[in-house]
Order: structure tokens, then sequence, then C-alpha cells
């Protein structure tokens, strides 16, 4: 099985090969389970670490037969350190034990590295931690939809909610945004955004961030009359709130969060819209836009597919981008 699991990492580095060779970016997913024949694996690069995840009940291959086999991978692309996430079905209840492995800078492969790794993506620059927990801070599958931000975003005002580190808020403001607004629950994460900020020379000071649940920063900018031209939709599949105490499920909650973004948002602007869940179609992404824009006009412009490395997944991740006149 070691012969034919390196044959397939061997296969999946040739699919990417191209994006290797790419010295503006170094953010990458190298492994993408079912599609690199790789079921339950996952493998990330993010500058010199390597990220493994194994997902519980679909890994098809043993650690003892993994560890050797990207061990080797790791000492051919020449990166420091592997780090392992081990994703529980029910993410919601998660063993502490396992919580503080995610969080041990010990990894599982190599050297350990600082608690702070800068990245590249089409020349853009963003902090990740490789050991905060199951996420590091950048959604790699964003990667083109972070790019045609960018470059939609010049002379426009743009809100992002949901902004989690603000790769999205980044790419607007290097764009040639107005001004940028990002809004999220989580003070930790509009902090790690503005880091990102910095990073890229551009100064937090010139753009605003909102610790705020979203249904209520609608209302709060509506009161103040604030308006944008561009505003991108990136919500999470689920969440508890504490604060506003209630739970957040996307299924339920897509035209109400469209809807109340199109108040905002003045004739001409443009709305994009993620969703990460399998379980709805990009038709139900685009009947949410028409409904939640009714009475006014809408018209969807682009379906960004996703990028080069998260091939035959159409339904990992899905976008729309829309026009609301």
């Amino acid at each position: 099985m070691s012969h034919s699991l390196d044959l397939l990492l061997d296969a999946a580095l040739a699919r990417r090969a191209p994006l290797l060779a790419d010295n503006r970016t170094d953010a990458l997913r190298l492994v993408h389970g079912d599609a690199d024949g790789l079921p339950g694996l996952v493998i990330e690069r993010y500058g010199d670490v390597l990220v493994a995840q194994l997902h519980e009940g679909r890994l098809a291959v043993g650690e003892d037969t993994l560890r050797p086999a990207i061990e080797n991978l790791r000492r051919r692309l020449g990166l420091r350190a592997v780090y392992k996430k081990s994703f529980v079905r029910d993410r919601g209840h998660v063993a502490p034990d396992l919580t503080e492995v995610h969080a041990d800078p010990t990894p599982w492969l190599g050297d350990p590295v600082e608690p702070q790794v800068t990245v590249r993506e089409n020349g853009l620059r963003f902090v990740v931690r490789p050991y905060e927990g199951f996420a590091v801070g950048l959604f790699l599958e964003h990667r083109e939809n972070r790019r045609r931000v960018r470059e939609l975003a010049a002379g426009r005002r743009v809100l992002n909610c949901f902004s989690y580190t603000g790769g999205f808020s980044v790419a607007a403001a290097a764009g040639g945004a107005v001004v940028v607004h990002s809004v999220d629950l989580s003070r930790r994460y509009l902090e790690w955004c503005k880091a990102n900020f910095a990073t890229n020379g551009i100064d937090p000071a010139d753009h605003l961030f909102f610790r705020s649940d979203v249904f209520e920063f609608y209302k709060r900018a509506t009161r103040q009359k604030r308006r944008y031209d561009l505003i991108i939709l990136d919500p999470p599949t689920f969440s508890r709130l504490r604060r506003p105490d209630r739970t957040f499920i996307l299924a339920d909650e897509l035209e109400r969060l469209v809807g109340g973004g199109v108040t905002l948002l003045d004739p001409g602007g443009m709305l994009l819209l993620a969703a990460n869940d399998r379980r709805l179609a990009m038709t139900r992404l685009e009947e949410a836009v028409a409904a939640g824009a009714h009475p006014r006009e809408s018209s969807i412009i682009e379906r960004p597919s996703l990028p080069v490395d998260f091939p035959g997944d159409p339904h990992y991740s899905k976008t729309v981008i829309a026009r609301i006149d």
C-alpha cells in the first residue's frame, strides 16, 4: 500500500504543478480526498508548513501507512513541519484532549514552527496559525473569489460580513476599495483581520471593524444610513451564538441574510454569496438572491468555479455574484 500511496501523492502534485510553480502563491490544497484517490485525507500547504486533515470514518489508509508517505512528501517539498488535524464527525462535540492536541506546537512530523506563519496568495500576504485549532485562518477554496473581489473593488464601498480573519477584506482594500467594513462576532478574528491588513502595508485605521451579529449590524447600518457598492456574504453553515443567544443555520437564514444585505446596497451594486454546504445547491443560492432582493431586480452575473486544487467535487463550495438594480 505504501508504494501505491506514494504514487497517488505524486499524481496529486503533478495535477497542481502550475500552482506549485507560481511564486506569488504558496498556500494551496495538495490533496483533496476522493478526487485524488485518497478518501478522508486532505493535505494543505501553508508556506513551509503542511496541514494534514484526517477525517474520521472516511480515511481509507491507516496512520502507520500515512505517516512515512507524508514525511516523504514534506522532505521532497523542503518544508519544515506537518501538523495533523483529526476531524471528527461531530465538530460540535470535540473531546478536550483533541482540542489540546490541535493547539500543541509540537508537529506530527518535522520541527516546530512559530505560532504565526505568513503565506502568499496571488501576491497578497496572510497570517496563518498552524496549531490554532481545526482552521488555521485562511480558507483556500476562496482563493479565486478573493482575486475576483480584488478586481471588482476599485472605487467601491465594501461590506464583508462574517469576515473571519479578513481575507476578502484585505483583497478588497488591495484592489482599491474606498473603504472596507468588516463584521464578525469574534474580537480575536477582527484583530487577526487587522493584522492581515498591516501585513500587506494597508493601514487598518483607514477602514472599520465591527464586532457584531450580522443581523444586528444590518439594523445599525440602516439607522446610520451606511451604503455599499459591494457586499460579501460567506456565512458558516451552522453556528451557536451567545450574544444574541440563538442558533444560526444557514439553510434557514439564507433569504433573510441576502435581504438584509440588499437593503444596504446601492442600485447597480454587487453581492457575492458563498456557501460551503453540500446540501445547498447552486440553484438554491440563486433563488435566495432573487427572493432576498425582491422587489428589486437582480441578475446572476458570475458563478465562479472552485480553484484548480479542488478538483472533481463541484458541491464542495458554491459561489454566485449578483448585480442588484
